[in-house]
């Protein structure tokens, strides 16, 4: 017997309406009337619950209703797939959760994607002159010109209370007495710099930066930061 005949037996066999048997599963109605007409039929857990209500095993319900049975199989089979992508899915954005919430500050390029961090603004004193001493030869028109090397481990202060970050970037020499940067930086990723001049720096930024550029020893460790 097909599943919806079966069904439908079973429920007249009881004494039961559509709406009792509905109100039994915590369905409506209009679901049990879709599977008595054969338009959907019960999951797997709905199938269980029916099998305890009419008081006949699984095995029984669903005998002879081998169209049924292969659909629902061919279903648990994808809900098991769906489940298995699901987890890897899961554990994919934990380890780059995990990874992007290690990595900060180590590398610009993970820093520049890495919505962990915020948008950050800072003041930096630069050098008065920039070297050239690696920097690549280029042609303007018949002159050639060399692109200077970055700027390499300058403090940036990042708040008037003194949290700050060593920063490397290009940017170029700097115009007139304007030695000094206004930089938005994304961790070491640094998105734009504005030369400026010292008045123009807050006076609480000011107190806690060096008027004249000092040279900042390397480290052997990550860049420091707040």
């Amino acid at each position: 017997m097909e599943l919806k005949a079966q069904l439908k037996a079973q429920r007249v066999q009881h004494g039961w309406t559509q709406k009792i048997l509905a109100e039994k599963l915590n369905v409506s109605d209009k679901t049990v009337s879709s599977w008595e007409t054969g338009r959907s039929y019960p999951d797997i857990e709905m199938l269980l619950q029916l099998s305890e209500l009419f008081q006949i095993s699984l095995d029984e319900f669903l005998r002879g209703d081998t169209v049924t049975i292969k659909q629902i199989d061919r279903d648990l089979k994808s809900k098991k797939v769906y489940q298995r992508a699901l987890l890897v899915l899961l554990a994919a954005i934990i380890g780059l959760f995990i990874f992007l919430n290690l990595y900060q500050y180590k590398n610009q390029w993970v820093d520049r994607f890495n919505p962990l961090l915020t948008l950050r603004t800072g003041y930096a004193t630069l050098p008065a002159q920039v070297t050239y001493n690696g920097g690549k030869e280029y042609k303007k028109g018949t002159a050639k010109l060399q692109v200077p090397d970055p700027y390499k481990n300058i403090w940036v202060v990042d708040s008037p209370f003194g949290d700050g970050t060593r920063l490397s970037f290009q940017g170029g020499q700097a115009p007139g007495s304007k030695h000094y940067a206004l930089i938005q930086h994304k961790g070491l990723y640094v998105k734009r710099l504005s030369f400026v001049s010292w008045r123009s720096i807050p006076s609480s930024y000011q107190n806690i930066m060096a008027k004249k550029y000092e040279r900042l020893p390397d480290l052997a460790n990550e860049p420091v930061h707040h």
